[in-house]
């Protein structure tokens, strides 16, 4: 004599199996950072920055400055990608672009002084924004986790074949 489960306990094996991958790695992982990304846009949005722009600030700070082909290389971004996040950039007066005059077919991107401060205040927002994610975590914990990340980070980057293929959205 063969038993069919009931609705009731196919609802439970559902909720069961449902539970279980909620708390799988991969998962938690793709929907913490989906509200991490939901947080710091917000943060960034608040100075009129987008992610993609506040890293752009960042690379010109620590860089001194950067070809837009370097810049393009640097964030891993189609060159039509980075001429739309550095137009509003350079029409607020946070990056300066010119030809190089050592070769007129590069362009070199700078960051002033307004975008130094702009970098400063978003940054400011960034860290308060980190801090309110990572609340309910100690010192030993959020450092375990950025290892963690970085070891995650650096074990992808290493094995082209885990990492997303050309083409492949990110995230």
């Amino acid at each position: 004599m063969t038993m069919t489960a009931s609705p009731t306990d196919q609802l439970t094996a559902s909720a069961s199996i449902l539970d279980e991958h909620r708390s799988r790695p991969g998962l938690l992982l793709a929907l913490l950072g989906h509200e991490a990304m939901r947080r710091l846009r917000a943060a960034h949005t608040a100075h009129n920055l987008k992610p993609r722009q506040f890293q752009i600030l960042g690379l010109l700070h620590d860089h001194g400055g950067l070809a837009q082909r370097e810049l393009m290389h640097e964030m891993d971004i189609d060159p039509s990608i980075l001429v739309t996040l550095l137009n509003p950039l350079e029409a607020e007066g946070w990056v300066t672009r010119e030809r190089d005059p050592s070769d007129r077919r590069r362009h070199l991107v700078t960051l002033t002084r307004a975008g130094e401060r702009q970098l400063v205040s978003a940054a400011r927002a960034q860290t308060e924004t980190e801090a309110a994610l990572f609340a309910s975590l100690d010192d030993d914990q959020r450092e375990r986790l950025r290892g963690l990340l970085i070891a995650l980070r650096d074990g992808l980057a290493a094995d082209p074949e885990t990492a997303c293929a050309p083409g492949e959205p990110r995230g």
